[in-house]
């Protein structure tokens, strides 16, 4: 079987990427790149009781969504009524999922799989000049989806509501792949931030990448990759288990 390694988030519970590589006939291993913190609650807490100052709300990662959830699940009904009347626009499918898992709000949007795709559903669905759309986001978010709609005078509220950092196991898990022999014959990045943390520990224990393929699982981290001068080998054309084996099928 053909080894892949899937570097993701720790706390990405989607069991999907894994079983369906394997139904595939692969070996899936799951590398935990990243580990995040909330932060910024009480800033968040006061954007979210006043709905009526918001035009909607904008979600490009399942990390905001959880944020967003720890204070929305204790809110009062009317403010969650409120918010069921905005615009809820999301990237991707998993985000559009933990919305409707924890938030119980319906979305638009989730056929995009990158801020560029998103930003002229935003542009359609929304007026220029009328109230912010909320927008939680991480500390290492790109400034992509800010530009494109400011400069469709879209007003838009950013606010950090999580930090994002290399997880602490990540060299040892690494290590422990290499010593018991299930080096990749694929490896799948899943954000630009897990490729700039992996691939210097990956040099640091001693990897070797030669004939290694690489996979992104979006345009974004395909540029991170491009950035590191890493030759990628394919892009997954939605950011979902079927994008995936669609890439490796072509690959293995």
């Amino acid at each position: 079987m053909s080894i892949v390694w899937l570097l993701k988030s720790s706390e990405d519970s989607d069991s999907r990427y894994v079983d369906t590589l394997q139904r595939s006939g692969m070996t899936a291993v799951t590398v935990p790149v990243l580990t995040f913190t909330f932060c910024n609650k009480d800033t968040l807490k006061a954007a979210l009781e006043k709905p009526q100052d918001h035009s909607g709300i904008i979600f490009t990662s399942q990390r905001a969504v959880e944020a967003v959830s720890q204070i929305y699940s204790n809110m009062p009904a009317a403010h969650h009524h409120a918010w069921s009347e905005k615009k809820v626009f999301v990237i991707g499918d998993a985000t559009q999922r933990a919305v409707q898992a924890h938030l119980k709000l319906s979305c638009i949007g989730q056929e995009s799989g990158n801020a560029k795709q998103l930003a002229p559903i935003i542009i359609r669905e929304t007026k220029a000049f009328d109230k912010p759309l909320l927008y939680p986001c991480g500390n290492l978010g790109r400034d992509e989806l800010p530009r494109l709609l400011a400069q469709e005078d879209r007003d838009f509220r950013a606010l950090t509501t999580y930090q994002t950092s290399q997880h602490p196991q990540l060299k040892q898990c690494i290590q422990n792949l290499k010593s018991s022999g299930k080096l990749p014959k694929v490896m799948v990045f899943f954000s630009p931030s897990g490729v700039n943390f992996t691939l210097p520990v990956l040099e640091s224990v001693g990897v070797n990448i030669t004939g290694v393929k690489f996979v992104a699982i979006g345009p974004t981290t395909n540029t991170a990759l491009v950035e590191h001068n890493i030759p990628v080998s394919g892009v997954c054309p939605t950011p979902t288990p079927e994008g995936v084996i669609h890439v490796l099928t072509s690959l293995l």
